[in-house]
């Protein structure tokens, strides 16, 4: 337990809403605490069950080329799910070398987005929709 890694993801106010609701339903229905770890490591299950191609493209805004600047990069804001909210756990070294090969996989551009993207996508409860998506 001793070589575990602090790691913080950041999170929106929703995401951080739905995962506290949803942990304290696990509390009540098994009596025993699901951690904020093991709702963010079913989360990037799921997305990889899913296919991390399907996750993505359903967490950010359809990005259009301009006539004078190309695709200009996304911020941080436009990813479904991210914002303010911190999230720490402690890591094994193992996940986090696990969620560094997700993340090439993903071709996401840090671990943050795609816990928080995930977390969005399967937690209960109404999901963010990208920034600038109809």
């Amino acid at each position: 337990m001793s070589d575990d890694l602090p790691v913080s993801f950041q999170v929106s106010e929703g995401v951080r809403r739905r995962l506290d609701k949803a942990q304290s339903q696990a509390l009540t229905s098994s009596r025993t605490r699901k951690g904020h770890l093991e709702f963010i490591l079913e989360a990037l299950d799921a997305g990889a069950e899913e296919g991390w191609e399907v996750v993505v493209k359903a967490s950010t805004p359809e990005r259009k080329a301009s006539r004078f600047g190309g695709v200009r990069p996304l911020k941080d804001r436009e990813y479904a799910g991210t914002g303010s909210e911190s999230l720490y756990v402690r890591m094994e070294p193992e996940m986090v070398e696990e969620l560094d090969r997700a993340l090439e996989e993903a071709k996401v551009p840090d671990r943050n987005k795609l816990v928080a993207m995930c977390l969005n996508r399967y937690l209960p409860g109404r999901k963010e929709r990208p920034a600038g998506s109809s």
